[in-house]
């Protein structure tokens, strides 16, 4: 086993992406706005299925302005509107389609972030990786230049072999300082997608080994078709554009508004005369109506339009994702496939030929029949091979995870 494979298989203590993932799911502040969607639904939802309230009219009248005998009335009118065409059911239906919304929005918003936080993860475990790597070969280079300088003491080496290796060992440092920036900026990506503060300590522990694939492009297709979870909001939107059609109609029923009116006005008993003047009684009225709007220009007819064609929208715009995600797990699935060759390919025919390059080299050295730079060139060599493998190890698990990211699984859950 190979230098490279050790190093990705050690156990180290630190967090575990479920773990990371859990957090993330609690802390990431873009879901908990995401979250609010939901809340908001629901109340609009508890909204929809509320009845109209009714109303009380309360007016008076007196003749005093006018200088007459100084008369009063009043009335007390209550009415209560009576919504017709089904309006309250249908507008309870466009509630429930948007809160059901509102849910698969909010799954594909952990979709995505629990993808992304699992490509910084895989990232920064390669980095982490190839950190240890150059660490290494810097350790070995510096035990060199100290034999070097032993060496050059003694006579045994030339000016040009130590300036060969201090430039090896140079490049090979300028290396790990990038990886090391790297590495840095993949743990703070981390801890802004998990909601993780930075200045709390933050190790990652090892994934586990990439599974092979075992589904066809077919299977994995019909998969991403029943569980994305976008595509369900699709659906879910086609839906309800489609509540909106009926309610847009039943809003084209006019309501009646009843009502029951109690007056006491004055009324008069007898007419004036010469030596009597007119005599005024109170009376008690009740006044039973009914108030029909009369739809002869207004029939909703523009809603309706616009709601019909919202319907067409809604069903154009999940086609059209229908052929996205196939797309999407087709190119994840070539993605996967030709990572799992490349790294086959770099293990067997890059890391071993360059590992068995390096010991004849080493071997030759010793025995004085190679130079210092055939040594340092075949060193170079094997890291590079060395840091490819990890690459592409880095490659498979970036497909991977790629592949259930199209398919709609969300890892962590």
């Amino acid at each position: 086993m190979t230098m490279i494979l050790f190093l990705m298989l050690q156990v180290t203590p630190g967090i575990s992406f479920d773990q990371l993932a859990q957090r993330a799911l609690i802390q990431n502040k873009r879901l908990q706005a995401a979250r609010e969607q939901l809340r908001q639904a629901e109340a609009r939802l508890t909204q929809a299925g509320l009845r109209p309230n009714p109303s009380l009219d309360v007016s008076g009248s007196t003749d005093v302005v006018f200088a007459n005998e100084g008369e009063t009335g009043f009335a007390v009118t209550l009415s209560q509107p009576f919504e017709t065409g089904g309006k309250r059911t249908r507008r309870i239906r466009v509630a429930e389609a948007d809160a059901e919304l509102a849910k698969a929005e909010i799954a594909d918003v952990e979709r995505e972030l629990l993808g992304q936080l699992r490509i910084a993860y895989l990232r920064a475990v390669e980095l982490s990786s190839r950190l240890k790597v150059l660490d290494r070969t810097r350790g070995l280079n510096q035990q060199m230049v100290q034999v070097m300088t032993v060496r050059l003491d003694a006579g045994d080496a030339s000016r040009l072999d130590s300036h060969l290796l201090q430039a090896e060992n140079n490049r090979v440092e300028a290396q790990r300082l990038q990886a090391e920036s790297q590495l840095t900026e993949q743990m703070f990506e981390i801890r802004k997608l998990a909601g993780i503060p930075p200045d709390e300590s933050l190790s990652l522990s090892s994934p586990a080994g990439t599974p092979p694939l075992l589904s066809s492009e077919a299977d994995l297709a019909a998969a991403a078709l029943r569980s994305r979870p976008d595509l369900q909001a699709a659906r879910l939107r086609e839906a309800l554009a489609g509540a909106g059609v009926a309610l847009a109609r039943s809003l084209a029923v006019p309501n009646i508004t009843g009502s029951v009116r109690y007056a006491r006005e004055p009324n008069v008993s007898r007419f004036a005369t010469a030596t009597l003047p007119r005599a005024f009684e109170k009376e008690n009225v009740l006044d039973f109506g009914i108030s029909i709007p009369l739809p002869f220009k207004n029939r909703e007819q523009g809603n309706i339009l616009e709601a019909t064609s919202k319907v067409a929208q809604a069903a154009a715009e999940r086609e059209a994702l229908e052929n996205t995600i196939r797309t999407e797990v087709a190119a994840a699935v070539r993605r996967y496939q030709s990572a799992s060759r490349t790294l086959e390919l770099i293990r067997t025919g890059v890391v071993d030929e360059a590992e068995a390059g390096f010991s004849i080299t080493q071997l030759a050295y010793r025995l004085g029949d190679a130079r210092l730079a055939d040594v340092i060139v075949q060193q170079r060599s094997l890291i590079d091979a060395q840091l490819a493998e990890l690459s592409a190890q880095a490659e498979v698990a970036a497909a991977h995870a790629n592949l259930e990211l199209a398919v709609g699984t969300v890892p962590g859950r």
